[in-house]
């Protein structure tokens, strides 16, 4: 990874692009699907209302397309972990999504007085070629006004450089992994494509940062956010490194780490 980042800056192509002035500040935490680690589902209404019942000022989800082109929150392509059954998503429509999996729409928790203010939404799409994901969520957010309220992060840079064109005032967070999977090819984890999305900061799997590389993106002014770090003391020490906002399953807000 320390490779790969040092290649792009001898390039100079790896840049953030800068933070749009009316967009939100990134707290120093986000509930990772809200908060479910006591037994509430992930990525519901329950989810995220408990998030900012304990003081979360930001949660991420998970948002894909149902079969009649609704954005809902679920993570998975398919229902089995939450199901007796094992359905594809994108056969369901939202009402389906509802009944089997209890998945909210987006425009339910974006209108929900009793969630966290700020939002970021993971967009869940491999598609080279844009899906009609991208402009259904931005439709959404601005027919609700609520461009302020709104991260967009995506492991798919061609969905971010989708979200570049169709709403640039929101900011877009490129996320990164090492991990080895089918999915995660390698021009996702060596970052090629990053110049091309204008990410305002990179989301990296907790994994992948030290200090070295903390260096190197505050010599870019390129913020980073961390997924999913659970470990107190870990999260210390990437607070203390530099790292702009922690995804957790366990913190919520700042008064955790005093």
């Amino acid at each position: 990874m320390i490779d790969s980042i040092h290649k792009l800056y001898n390039s100079k192509l790896l840049r953030a692009a800068v933070w749009p002035k009316e967009a939100l500040r990134l707290p120093k935490f986000q509930a990772h699907r809200g908060v479910w680690v006591s037994g509430t589902q992930e990525n519901t209404l329950d989810a995220f209302k408990e998030a900012k019942l304990q003081k979360a000022e930001m949660f991420e989800c998970d948002v894909q397309l149902s079969s009649d082109l609704i954005p809902i929150i679920f993570h998975d392509s398919i229902t089995g972990r939450f199901s007796k059954n094992s359905r594809r998503i994108l056969d369901l429509t939202a009402d389906e999504c509802k009944l089997e999996v209890n998945a909210p729409t987006l425009e339910e928790v974006l209108t929900d007085a009793k969630v966290p203010n700020f939002i970021n939404i993971e967009l869940k799409t491999n598609s080279v070629a844009g899906t009609p994901l991208e402009r259904k969520v931005v439709q959404l957010i601005r027919k609700l006004k609520v461009e302020n309220r709104v991260l967009f992060s995506s492991f798919n840079p061609f969905s971010l450089y989708l979200l570049k064109q169709l709403a640039p005032q929101i900011p877009r967070a490129l996320l990164v992994s090492s991990e080895d999977h089918k999915d995660n090819k390698f021009y996702l984890k060596k970052m090629l494509l990053a110049p091309i999305t204008g990410f305002h900061m990179l989301n990296l799997d907790y994994k992948m940062i030290n200090e070295e590389l903390m260096e190197l993106c505050h010599k870019k002014k390129i913020p980073v956010g961390a997924w999913t770090v659970n470990d107190r003391l870990k999260a210390q020490q990437l607070l203390e490194w530099g790292v702009s906002s922690i995804i957790s399953d366990q913190f919520f807000h700042c008064e955790m780490l005093k």
